[in-house]
């Protein structure tokens, strides 16, 4: 059986202390993909504020997840989604991602190749 998690850290202001956010793919269990996805956040390049706010925001099956951001310091834009395909999963990445950005920073956000995971059977 194939399980997955993300696991959030995401202070109320991104731009000043940035986001720890870590998704586990394939684990054994829901309970083994919660638990090395929260430590996986707590490990993260990121601010002390964002690793201590680190918790399990959704578990899955079968599904795909993406994070998109702005890739310059010091600005909002993040966003992340969770949906039954690779392709769905980005643009839903990309539009939260642009919903936080502001209007002077929405077509910087991105999604790194590095930034989206397949569980299971989805691809």
């Amino acid at each position: 059986m194939a399980a997955g998690a993300v696991a959030l850290g995401e202070p109320s202001d991104i731009a000043k202390d940035g986001v720890a956010i870590f998704t586990q793919v394939n684990a054994a269990t829901s309970e083994a993909a919660k638990e090395e996805a929260l430590v996986g956040c707590k490990s993260m390049n990121a601010s002390d504020t964002s690793k201590s706010l680190c918790k399990i925001v959704a578990t899955f099956e079968n599904q795909c997840v993406a994070e998109a951001m702005d890739p310059v310091s010091g600005t909002p834009g993040f966003g992340w989604a969770m949906a039954r395909d690779s392709n769905t999963s980005r643009e839903q990445a990309l539009a939260n991602c642009r919903d936080t950005a502001g209007p002077t920073r929405q077509s910087a956000c991105v999604v790194d190749s590095r930034a989206l995971w397949c569980d299971g059977s989805a691809r």
